[in-house]
């Protein structure tokens, strides 16, 4: 009798638990708004990228999402913010390698690119090298006069991709270039539509616009693969040169330390907005190369620019006078 009371007093238990509610799980990232730091002024190249990438990015996360532009010092201040920041997802940052890389070694920076953690790359970003329209007709007619001579070099920062591959093209043609850096690729571009610079080597998008209004004209890019919206547009290789081909990369990254359970949900949501339609359809009419790096892969990536920066840095100190 006592064993029959036993067995019944716990099946009773048992039945009682398993209508009793699930225990809580913890939280649901995201459960505020999200700040994505954007290292450009408004209006930059990158800048655009991440208010095409997070207008939609709120609509698969479900949460606000705030940009605060923090330009300045080649992208190093948003960075150092972006490092020093609470790693708990609530706080993103929009890189452009090679470019935060390049500082690593050129300035005493506080961050390590390879530190932050890696979520989702959308974009491979193309350097185009551009001239007026009215000038140079193709690389072969500018190789042709412009061994030996001095051109003013317009850039769309020091320490970037797009440095790299100009220090490459005015090595090999012997140009004594005067190295002009501007805060964004759109300015050194503006600037090269009205001829107070001779030369630009800018990421192809944001040259983009000025290329078809028949202000200026590509005469190479640097990528093995020809680049979306710049099919006709050789490369150095192509054309018979040995110069460097560094592309950059667009992407996302978190504080050191954030949580693989809150990078998960992250990379969910971006690889949904990198096949929106929509979406696809603006990087279509913008001609952006996308890349869909997710954060393994991402990383891998980021390995692989910190040999390429090391081999290119003594060039790039030359250039700067460092």
């Amino acid at each position: 009798m006592k064993i029959f009371s036993f067995f019944f007093g716990l099946c009773f238990f048992l039945l009682l638990a398993s209508a009793a509610p699930a225990a809580p799980k913890g939280t649901t990232y995201p459960e505020k708004a999200i700040k994505v730091i954007s290292s450009w002024p408004g209006g930059g190249g990158g800048d655009q990228e991440i208010r095409a990438i997070c207008l939609y990015l709120k609509k698969y996360l479900k949460a606000e999402i705030i940009i605060e532009n923090v330009p300045g010092a080649d992208t190093r201040i948003a960075l150092t913010k972006a490092w020093k920041a609470k790693p708990d997802g609530y706080t993103l940052i929009y890189i452009s390698p090679p470019q935060p890389i390049l500082n690593e070694y050129l300035f005493q920076t506080e961050y390590r690119t390879k530190d932050f953690v890696p979520i989702y790359s959308f974009f491979n970003r193309v350097v185009t090298m551009t001239v007026p329209a009215d000038t140079w007709r193709d690389f072969d007619e500018f190789a042709k006069d412009v061994r030996g001579k001095s051109l003013a070099i317009g850039l769309s920062s020091f320490g970037s991709a797009s440095h790299v591959n100009a220090i490459g093209v005015a090595k090999e043609l012997g140009i004594n270039a005067k190295w002009i850096p501007y805060a964004t690729g759109s300015q050194a571009v503006t600037q090269l539509a009205g001829k107070h610079i001779d030369v630009a080597f800018t990421m192809g998008t944001t040259a983009l616009s000025l290329i078809l209004s028949g202000k200026i004209r590509p005469l190479l890019q640097f990528s093995e693969v020809r680049a979306a919206g710049f099919e006709s547009v050789p490369n150095p290789k192509e054309k018979g040169y040995r110069i460097p081909m560094l592309t950059g990369l667009g992407g996302f990254v978190a504080p050191p330390k954030t949580p693989n359970a809150v990078v998960k949900v992250l990379e969910e949501a971006f690889d949904k907005v990198s096949h929106d339609p929509e979406f696809l359809d603006w990087t279509q009419k913008t001609a952006h190369d996308m890349l869909r790096l997710r954060s393994d892969a991402f990383k891998k990536k980021l390995l692989e620019q910190y040999r390429i920066v090391e081999e290119s840095i003594p060039l790039v100190k030359q250039t700067m006078g460092k």
